[in-house]
């Protein structure tokens, strides 16, 4: 007797804890209903059929289907003006555009620029740290220089774009370059 007065007081103690419990407890537990958000439910609009459907053409197994395009295709298009491959459909000034954007690059362009972007994006390894032998940073223009250039330029009524841009690097000498430096 003694085991049933427990165990309904048991019950008894988990009916209150739980009737106290939050709206999203007792939605967790299936004890409080759950229905879908109205927002998030979408109505479907009713399946019908065009009215030209009998119009058109009867399928043929195996084929592709017509409004497939190839994806390889597709980015060929892209890349030669869209769907018209011919010089007539771009404007004269896409045209003017186009020469004034320079020679087309190289077909390896791409490989070569993630490349590049591989190599930049790599620390140096412990032993390129040492001997300061890592990839060399983007040169700096030496500012001081780079305007008294300009300035004898425009004395002698030169182009801005005579002699070269002083650059200054800031090439890491690595703690075994810096010791030498000692002697």
């Amino acid at each position: 007797m003694n085991m049933h007065r427990a165990a309904a007081a048991s019950t008894l103690v988990l009916a209150l804890a739980l009737a106290g419990c939050s709206d999203a407890t007792k939605k967790e537990f299936g004890l409080a209903p759950n229905p879908p958000d109205a927002f998030q439910v979408g109505v479907q609009p009713p399946l019908s059929l065009p009215p030209e459907l009998g119009q058109l053409p009867p399928p043929n197994p195996g084929e592709p289907r017509p409004q497939t395009v190839d994806a390889a295709q597709q980015g060929a298009a892209v890349f030669q003006g869209g769907a018209s491959s011919s010089s007539a459909a771009i404007t004269p000034g896409g045209q003017a555009l186009l020469q004034e954007a320079g020679p087309t690059p190289p077909a390896t362009i791409r490989a070569q620029v993630n490349q590049d972007a591989l190599i930049a994006s790599k620390p140096p390894g412990f032993v390129s740290g040492l001997m300061g032998s890592g990839p060399a940073p983007a040169p700096v223009v030496n500012a001081p220089a780079e305007q008294q250039r300009l300035q004898e330029n425009e004395a002698l009524g030169q182009p801005v774009t005579n002699g070269t841009t002083p650059q200054q690097t800031d090439q890491n000498k690595g703690l075994f370059g810096r010791f030498l430096d000692l002697f």
